[in-house]
């Protein structure tokens, strides 16, 4: 077996370990094909070159810096970004646009105020505080203080009307939940405590989304009650400190601060014509409206957002997780197993449930659908959050991705379908809408799916070919630290 198809072979057979049958094959072996054979041609024909020379020239046959220049300066998705991508032994990372482009000045109008994204850059991780929700309950499983099987009532007696609902169920999203009320809406933290306390099973939802926030809002209380800690000193203490991360933060310290991405002035335009613009994120306040109301600026961290961090922060956490430093490996692989999906027949069309495992994405059959790049192990999972973020550790291939953008900033999130047709394209594939106010945004709300094609799966792809490459040149981490490198475009 020549050594292209070895490597081929094993990429193909990490696939597919710990897959139900439909998450298999979904990157077929001619693709690995076409993905490594440029790296074993470059070491074939570059024998004098350095690793950092044959790296240099897959960066470039890659084209990521000009689909990122494009998807940042063209399209205008998000004023920026900082993305990072790699191996055990090496680290790439991108810092492109602006963490800021307007504020308000004193008479509460919107003026220009750009400050470029700097690799220090802090972000609002939104939703990818879901994954230190999961990483806090697998720890009390591994040191035996609760089990998956408990009910959560034992731990979080407040919770009186999911009798019989365990740990499990709401780390897995398999059970559909409602409130009466929005905690969102809620004037103080007192009432949407209460409202969230009050939630309840909804027995009529198909739970053909089971994607929910609710779920890691009810553990982050399990966590308290058990460890008798607060959620943010659990964390510090069992995750942040274990990997020396030093810039994770539920309240950014004030000196902190001008190093946050500005998320605020999101908007959203409705089917009745009505339009909403966020003024209240400011910097240092969570986006998430429900974690602001549960006191994130207090330092009350909830179980679904509220963290904010950076990507040299993040980088340590993902090589945490691949390295067991956080949980034993056995529950590491355990959170990326399909928990929900599985297809089923509507109009007589093949659709399929979403793919989740412990609070986070499992591999989606549908590229499109899917926040996990299919050519990923099996074992890989993605965390992603509204504010433009997302994380990818492969445990098996050894291999992580993390992106933290602000596309929430001055840029519609959400048109309704009733509203689309007003959107204008522009040449270079930019989206504008007009307003009812005469304010005319940037449409941003295809971003999750732009951004894959743009920065994910490219970047996911080198992070690949690096890997290829050390182990092609039997690359040895004890023979050199970590290699990092950073490129401003």
């Amino acid at each position: 077996m020549d050594l292209l198809e070895s490597l081929v072979n094993e990429l193909y057979e990490n696939q597919n370990s710990g897959c139900i049958l439909e998450q298999k094959g979904l990157y077929t072996k001619k693709q690995y094909y076409e993905l490594l054979k440029p790296v074993v041609d470059i070491v074939a024909n570059n024998n004098d070159a350095s690793i950092e020379d044959m790296r240099k020239i897959l960066f470039e046959q890659s084209r990521i810096e000009e689909k990122v220049r494009n998807f940042i300066y063209k399209k205008e998705m998000c004023p920026g970004m900082v993305f990072s991508y790699g191996t055990k032994n090496y680290r790439e990372t991108v810092v492109v646009g602006n963490r800021q482009e307007v504020s308000l000045d004193g008479k509460g109008n919107l003026v220009p105020d750009v400050e470029k994204m700097t690799e220090d850059t802090i972000f609002d991780l939104a939703s990818i505080t879901k994954l230190f929700t999961s990483l806090s309950i697998l720890k009390l499983v591994e040191t035996e203080v609760i089990t998956l099987k408990d009910q959560v009532v034992r731990y979080a007696p407040e919770f009186q009307n999911l009798k019989g609902i365990t740990v499990l169920d709401l780390l897995s999203f398999n059970v559909p939940l409602k409130t009466n009320g929005r905690v969102d809406r809620a004037l103080s933290q007192a009432e949407a405590e209460q409202i969230l306390f009050d939630i309840e099973i909804d027995h009529e939802n198909t739970n053909y989304r089971p994607y929910t926030d609710m779920g890691a809002m009810i553990l982050k209380y399990v966590i308290e009650h058990v460890s008798d800690m607060n959620y943010y000193s659990f964390i510090d203490e069992n995750i942040l400190k274990k990997v020396k991360m030093v810039d994770t933060h539920v309240v950014v310290p004030e000196m902190k601060l001008d190093r946050v991405a500005s998320t605020n002035f999101d908007g959203k335009y409705y089917k009745d014509g009505n339009f909403n613009i966020t003024t209240n994120a400011k910097k240092g306040v969570a986006y998430d409206p429900k974690a602001q109301i549960m006191g994130q600026i207090e330092g009350n961290l909830s179980g679904h957002a509220g963290l904010f961090s950076t990507k040299d922060d993040m980088t340590k956490l993902a090589k945490g997780i691949m390295n067991g430093q956080i949980i034993d490996n056995k529950y590491v692989e355990m959170m990326a197993k399909n928990r929900t999906g599985k297809s089923y027949t509507e109009d007589e069309k093949t659709k399929y449930v979403q793919y989740l495992g412990f609070l986070c994405y499992s591999k989606n059959p549908i590229s499109t659908d899917s926040e996990l790049f299919h050519a990923m192990s099996g074992k890989s999972f993605a965390s992603a959050g509204w504010t433009g973020t997302q994380l990818t550790v492969d445990p098996i291939n050894e291999l992580y991705f993390f992106m933290a953008g602000n596309r929430s900033h001055n840029r519609m999130t959400f048109i309704d379908p009733a509203q689309r047709g007003k959107i204008e394209e522009d040449e270079n594939g930019k989206k504008t809408i007009l307003l009812p106010n005469g304010q005319t945004m940037i449409d941003a709300t295809r971003f999750a799916w732009d951004r894959d094609t743009a920065v994910v799966h490219p970047a996911l792809q080198l992070a690949i070919q690096y890997k290829a490459l050390e182990d092609i040149l039997q690359y040895n981490e004890t023979k050199e630290k970590e290699v990092t490198k950073c490129k401003h475009i």
